[in-house]
């Protein structure tokens, strides 16, 4: 891209930039690299409106890496929760641990200050969950360096100012690879001194200029520049990706003993195998009323009360499109006091607090 239109991306930036807790007020200062990763990897899939409150909360109790290594994974989820694709959380965690011990020195004394953030690509994209966008986004936003960047914005942005036909993700033909080819664009504008800047300049106008749908064109920075806009065939970029949804139905178990605790799970469950949840099992719809056998792994026929439908909810997890029935068991005994090994039972005024996924909480509001 030529000089003047960056200059004129770096005007309007300055001028629209909205105002974002993890973003300074100065945009050319460099920022602080643990920030940049967590606000960076809470956007992943996730719109910025809801990250704001979010990202406050988080650091207010994760404020560093330090902090964050100490902590359990249950709480991580906790402050995860509502966010979905626990996998990130999983993974920032454990790249904390990891960036900790990097920085702790064999008398466990903290060698380099207290993060030791890495400080190349190489090293960045061999921590668990930091990918290329990642990785590019810590260097270029944080320590600026001419590190590249590319999202799904900058995507949308690269299709429509070169009407590219194709996507980063199609498959190599006739010597042409798409993922290189669009990677060489956004290095392109990451060649400059301001790389920093041309990067979130970028992210913020495909959220708000450059949209999916409906893009103002007339007040792009860039239009000038843009071939989909000057052929009028802004629609027709980028190109529509195939989604593959996969329905999913279920049945999810509430199981409630005499004095009012809620059976917790953990692992063995198809879609959370790492975390607590309420039990849960595929199954026919309009399956029919009754103890199901799959609750028998967990509790003795005898001791069962009453069973009850307690409704339905839809609920989505990557490209699962699920419907869930659930089932209200109601004991007639206490809650063992014994500890069996991969189960917990929560009392049921803490379950909205012990419960790190609104996959549970969704099946709990069915219940009275």
């Amino acid at each position: 891209m030529d000089t003047q239109s960056l200059k004129i991306l770096r005007a309007w930036f300055k001028k629209n930039a909205a105002e974002l807790p993890w973003r300074p007020i100065d945009l050319d200062a460099p920022r602080d690299p643990y920030a940049v990763w967590i606000s960076e990897t809470m956007l992943q899939q996730t719109q910025v409106s809801t990250v704001r409150d979010y990202f406050v909360k988080w650091m207010k109790r994760f404020p560093n890496v330090a902090t964050l290594a100490k902590a359990s994974e249950e709480e991580v989820f906790k402050y995860w929760q509502g966010l979905g694709y626990y996998s990130r959380a999983r993974n920032i965690l454990k790249t904390a641990k990891l960036i900790a011990e990097s920085g702790t020195q064999k008398n466990g004394t903290p060698k380099n200050g207290t993060q030791n953030f890495p400080q190349t690509r190489k090293e960045l994209e061999a921590l668990p969950g930091i990918g290329a966008y990642t990785a590019g986004a810590i260097l270029s936003l944080a320590n600026h360096q001419r590190e590249a960047i590319l999202d799904g914005n900058l995507v949308r942005i690269f299709s429509r100012l070169y009407a590219l036909d194709f996507l980063p993700t199609d498959k190599s033909s006739a010597g042409k690879n798409p993922s290189e080819i669009y990677w060489n664009y956004a290095r392109e504008m990451a060649d400059s001194p301001k790389a920093y800047m041309h990067n979130e300049a970028l992210m913020e106008l495909g959220r708000t200029v450059c949209k999916v749908r409906n893009p103002e064109c007339s007040a792009c920075p860039l239009r000038a520049a843009c071939r989909a806009a000057q052929e009028d065939r802004t629609a027709a970029f980028p190109p529509a990706k195939k989604h593959v949804q996969k329905d999913w139905h279920g049945t999810v178990l509430v199981i409630e003993s005499m004095d009012h605790k809620i059976l917790a799970v953990h692992g063995g469950q198809k879609f959370f195998k790492n975390q607590f949840t309420l039990p849960h099992f595929e199954s026919p719809r309009d399956a029919t009323a009754g103890l199901p056998a799959q609750a028998e792994k967990y509790i003795d026929a005898d001791a069962v009360q009453s069973v009850e439908s307690a409704g339905k909810f839809r609920h989505s997890i990557t490209i699962h499109k699920m419907e869930c029935d659930v089932l209200h068991i109601q004991l007639n005994v206490k809650a063992p006091t014994r500890k069996i090994p991969d189960t917990r039972w929560v009392s049921r005024k803490d379950t909205a607090n012990f419960f790190a996924n609104s996959f549970s909480l969704k099946a709990l509001e069915k219940i009275h």
